[in-house]
């Protein structure tokens, strides 16, 4: 495991000796996760407007000469935190980089509603896209489904539950960092910088998100899937430094041997939650850039 990129390393011990937050209720901690992301600027993007699908939601479409194709993306924060105004800067980045539509969607969040709540409302939106695609400048045809982290846990299990939906089956699934296996939380790396990061929640997340559920059903973790062939394309990114990694890399030769396409992007020295993290350092900007490349390509 090679060493961080010293611009980027110069960013990320900046990052940690930031003063941490002070922790106490789950609206302590959304508040504060928001305050972090909201540091990230928000890119222009041709077309940005509010959308109601159950919860609120965000469209991003940028110039497209007809139809866009899009994604139904779900945005991270360990199931618990995040919303569609907080991760703004994120889905612009997104849009940006790929070209195509991304449309945001707020979902329900543990510990107020857990499992299977938040994945029910992935699965409601990705249908409601399909069909007001034409209403939104989309293409039926060209949707897909996307998140990063506990989204991407979610954009993968309703990939699986939709590959028989008809017109609401996703022609692609891209799935950023994600969390793929629930049955614990994975162990961490070694860091080859001697960097010391916050503890992680990980544990109180899992319980609150699955709350007794079984972690080994294919919803939960879709790594588990017993049968991937019938799911759609994939890209996948991780983070050389995320011990969610293991898992995304799993999860990618089980597709590919199952005859479903991947296009793995390495996040070479990079870790969990780059995507934010874009403007600070290049490293981050590359990766975002080659995501956005492999999502263009699939869809175009």
């Amino acid at each position: 495991m090679m060493g961080r990129d010293p611009d980027y390393l110069a960013f990320l011990r900046a990052r940690l000796a930031a003063p941490g937050g002070t922790g106490g209720t789950v609206g302590d901690a959304r508040r504060e996760h928001a305050a972090d992301l909201a540091r990230s600027p928000r890119p222009p993007v041709d077309t940005v407007a509010d959308l109601t699908v159950d919860g609120p939601a965000r469209l991003y479409r940028p110039a497209w000469d007809g139809p866009a194709p899009a994604l139904v993306y779900l945005h991270g924060g360990g199931w618990v935190l995040g919303d569609v105004e907080s991760y703004d800067p994120v889905a612009r980045a997104l849009a940006v980089a790929s070209g195509v539509a991304w449309v945001s969607i707020g979902y329900r969040r543990p510990p107020e509603d857990p499992f299977p709540a938040a994945l029910r409302d992935t699965v409601a939106a990705v249908h409601w896209t399909a069909a007001n695609a034409a209403r939104l400048g989309l293409d039926p045809a060209r949707i897909g489904v996307a998140g990063d982290s506990a989204g991407g846990q979610l954009a993968a299990a309703a990939a699986g539950l939709l590959r028989d939906a008809g017109p609401a089956r996703p022609v692609l699934q891209v799935l950023l960092y994600p969390a793929l296996d629930l049955r614990e939380a994975p162990p961490p790396l070694p860091d080859p910088d001697g960097l010391r990061f916050p503890p992680s929640r990980i544990d109180s997340a899992l319980r609150a998100y699955l709350r007794g559920a079984d972690p080994t059903a294919p919803q939960a973790s879709p790594l588990l899937d017993p049968d991937p062939s019938g799911l759609p394309p994939a890209v996948i990114a991780t983070a050389e430094h995320d011990p969610l990694r293991p898992q995304a890399e799993a999860h990618a030769a089980r597709l590919r041997a199952a005859g479903v396409p991947v296009t793995l992007v390495p996040g070479t020295g990079l870790d969990h939650g780059f995507l934010g993290w874009g403007s600070f350092a290049r490293r981050p900007a590359e990766a975002v850039a080659r995501i956005g490349a492999a999502v263009r390509r699939a869809l175009t």
